[in-house]
């Protein structure tokens, strides 16, 4: 296995510009182009993951962005799992603005419905209280001013922007400011539904991301980041809320109580829902981590259920079951045993599920119609989709 052992990459940099790191010594002779294209990328933000790009070979470029003034860079390549002993720092010059007037929410109930002001701003729909078992939370699947399209994303994306359409217009018809608060997830939200309950996935790593952005300090000027890790401002110093074995402490913050809508958890809605609708910047860091974890997560697919080579439907349908955990795995392994893989797939969970079955059926059937799918398929060498 060809290991990277050197790589070089600026000690410093500026916002606006691109910054190019390149894999430089190895612990081979002459690696042929192959094996160099097989090389995967990692880059850390004050010990936040901002992206992984997989088999991107010996040399990266890598924008720096607005939201890395004053902080510092760690660029990684790998084999196997990335690690500071071959690694690039790179200081970004510039300073954080500060916020001198934080988000101050006003929330009025109407009956079941929940509205906020930001700052004396327009009032706007944050959620309706329901109920689901035995909790209770907020619901947010309106419409927004922006909803998810593929066709903006493929330039920046490629064929990916299509591979997370099925499953986005599933969990929320494409609405950035989707919202649930009223199942053991505690919250749940994005254009791809991420969840909070999960340590060092999901939610969690999109939060981390978000704190990132010039806006956190408006929405949240008491979280932080502590060691890469989503923390709260107290007088007695930040404590920290999650680490890679638990997420309960960030649970109880975004809502701390399950049995029913809280004032905490209404106001930490409102300020997801009104960032998510006001900011091109928070959707478009939606996109970017939604399409990064997923190019992970199916990588890992392909392996656990042996789909190098599988047609782009089949991996969709694959990823949409385990997004949603409507199967265990011995239950997606005897469908793709069966004469016709995509439907027996499809066919998973039809009847708890109907809704949403029928939805990903009716999203794959016009993406096939159309020619967007049905020209790809996966491969395992190249981490990624590539045309038949």
């Amino acid at each position: 296995m060809l290991l990277v052992t050197t790589v070089d990459g600026p000690g410093t940099a500026e916002v606006g510009t691109v910054a190019r790191y390149r894999a430089t010594a190895f612990n081979q002779p002459d690696p042929g182009a192959e094996d160099l294209a097989r090389i995967n990328w990692e880059v850390k933000c004050d010990g936040v993951r901002v992206s992984r790009s997989l088999a991107a070979g010996p040399a990266l470029d890598v924008p720096i962005a607005p939201e890395f003034a004053g902080r510092t860079l760690l660029v990684m390549p790998f084999a196997n799992s990335p690690t500071e002993k071959v690694s690039v720092r790179t200081a970004v010059a510039g300073q954080e603005q500060q916020i001198t007037e934080p988000a101050s929410v006003a929330v009025s109930v109407d009956g079941r419905r929940y509205s906020a002001q930001i700052n004396d701003g327009p009032s706007f729909f944050v959620g309706s209280d329901v109920r689901y078992q035995s909790r209770r939370g907020l619901m947010n699947t309106a419409p927004g001013p922006d909803i998810y399209s593929p066709e903006h994303y493929r330039e920046q994306f490629g064929f990916w922007a299509d591979v997370i359409t099925p499953t986005a217009i599933c969990e929320s018809n494409g609405s950035f400011h989707c919202l649930n608060t009223y199942d053991r997830a505690a919250f749940t939200f994005g254009f791809f539904q991420d969840a909070a309950h999960e340590p060092d996935d999901n939610f969690v790593l999109l939060l981390r991301r978000f704190l990132l952005l010039e806006a956190a300090r408006f929405y949240f000027p008491d979280l932080t980041l502590l060691n890469g890790h989503v923390a709260q401002k107290t007088p007695g110093g930040p404590v920290q809320l999650e680490d890679s074995s638990s997420s309960e402490g960030l649970m109880n913050y975004l809502n701390p109580d399950p049995d029913a809508v809280g004032q905490q958890e209404a106001e930490v809605a409102a300020k997801f829902v009104h960032w998510a609708g006001n900011s091109p910047e928070n959707r478009a860091t939606q996109v970017a981590f939604t399409v990064e974890q997923q190019r992970l997560k199916y990588a890992q697919y392909a392996q656990r259920y042996d789909l190098d080579g599988a047609e782009d439907s089949i991996c969709i349908v694959v990823a949409d079951i385990r997004h949603q955990g409507r199967a265990q795995s011995s239950v997606i392994e005897q469908a793709l045993t069966a004469a016709d893989p995509l439907d027996a797939l499809l066919e998973i969970g039809s009847k708890t599920y109907a809704a949403r079955i029928e939805t990903l059926r009716r999203e794959i059937g016009k993406m096939t119609a159309a020619g967007t799918l049905g020209h790809h398929s996966y491969s395992l060498v190249n981490r990624d989709f590539v045309l038949d």
